[in-house]
């Protein structure tokens, strides 16, 4: 595989439709011609989780917003 050092727009915006698609880092991996660590490193580096409840329930940390 090329050594890259980052990821385009492009790609980041096709991560994201192949992660709503239920895609997994493998096939994401593949679909770019990526390794499926530097697909998984650029998910956790980047991932933004909302903070969800109300008055008197408890905090939610969910990741599927």
């Amino acid at each position: 595989m090329a050594k890259f050092k980052h990821f385009t727009l492009d790609e980041r915006v096709s991560i994201e439709h192949m992660l709503k698609d239920s895609f997994s880092f493998k096939a994401i991996a593949r679909e770019l011609h990526r390794d499926c660590t530097s697909i998984s490193k650029e998910i956790k580096k980047h991932i933004i989780l909302k903070k969800t409840g109300s008055y008197g329930r408890a905090f939610n940390n969910c990741s599927h917003l």
